[in-house]
Parts: C-alpha cells; structure tokens; sequence
C-alpha cells in the first residue's frame, strides 16, 4: 500500500519533487509514510527533468532512479491519499477512479516544465512549504 500518490501532468516535475521531499521528510522525522508519483498525461519511462533533478540534487535528494509512470485507477486504489497539483488533476483523477480520496494543492503548484533553475527551486520551496498540510491529512486518516 501506498500511504500518498502525488499527481501532476507528466510526471517528470511537480510530482516527482513532491515525492523525494515527502519521503525525505518521514525518514528525518522516523515517520512510517511512504509516497509514489505518477502523472495523468505521463509518458512511461521518461527520467525526471533536468530541472527537478538539479532542484532535489540541491536538497541532497535524488530523482536518479525516478522513470516517469502513468497515472492509473490500480495506483489510485493502492493509495490512501492522492493528492493533486491543481483541480485539473483532481478531476481526470475523479473521472477515471472516482472511489479515490483525492485533495488538491490549493492554491495550485505551479508547472516549472522548461522553466529556469531558479523556477524549479521556488516549486520545490512551494512543495516544500506544503508538505505539513498532507502529512496532517495522512494522519487524520490514522486517527492521530
């Protein structure tokens, strides 16, 4: 089981970072959550960007081994928790598994694809930032 899917389009830049910085965060705090990403329009395969794999290398994170994955309705039911970049996402996620708990980055997390460093460095800061609010989901969930 997958305790939070993360969600964004290609699967090669928002989610990915939201991954490693959440998964990051549970090992420094010996939290037993474990995150996954995958991307709505993702092509199978394809590496992180340059830019999410320099923004994360900056944080001591690694998007090395990261392979792009589509998001599917199996993911979904092995997540406890998805959670969306924008309400986009939340919606082609709701119209292909609508049995999923889905929330959404409000306000949205905004696409760095082909962006500056500089840009990929201010989504993972927004990731970043936003972290708390879904480790504190998660843990609503375990009655905590």
């Amino acid at each position: 089981m997958i305790d939070v899917l993360f969600v964004c389009t290609g699967n090669t830049c928002r989610s990915p970072m939201a991954m490693a910085i959440f998964n990051a965060m549970c090992v420094e705090r010996g939290l037993p959550y474990r995150a996954e990403s995958a991307g709505v329009q993702a092509m199978e395969g394809t590496p992180a960007s340059d830019g999410a794999f320099d923004a994360m290398k900056e944080r001591g994170l690694s998007l090395a081994r990261h392979v792009a994955q589509p998001f599917t309705p199996m993911a979904a039911r092995e997540a406890r928790l998805v959670v969306a970049m924008s309400a986009a996402h939340a919606q082609v996620i709701r119209q292909r598994y609508p049995q999923a708990r889905v929330l959404v980055f409000d306000p949205p997390i905004r696409d760095p694809f082909g962006g500056s460093i500089q840009q990929y460095r201010a989504t993972a800061d927004e990731l970043q930032q936003r972290m708390e609010w879904v480790l504190a989901e998660l843990q609503k969930l375990d009655g905590m």
